[in-house]
């Protein structure tokens, strides 16, 4: 299950990230670390950018970039 598989509102604890490493690396940077819970908040159309919520913060991350985000 990805942060896409979500349905908005709905809350996922990260179990890991695929990709390369300059994207893990950003992704962490942003706060999603394994262990942390996130929310989608909403999914743009035209496969455009997906909000989500990590702790207190709001962000918006590119559609393919969430697909990697493995959730448990």
């Amino acid at each position: 299950m990805t942060i896409i598989d979500l349905t908005p509102g709905e809350v996922g604890t990260i179990n890991g990230i695929k990709g390369d490493r300059h994207l893990q690396n950003r992704l962490v940077e942003l706060g999603l670390l394994p262990g942390t819970e996130v929310r989608l908040v909403k999914c743009t159309p035209f496969n455009g950018p997906v909000e989500i919520k990590v702790r207190d913060s709001y962000l918006s991350i590119r559609r393919d970039d969430a697909k990697l985000v493995e959730l448990k």
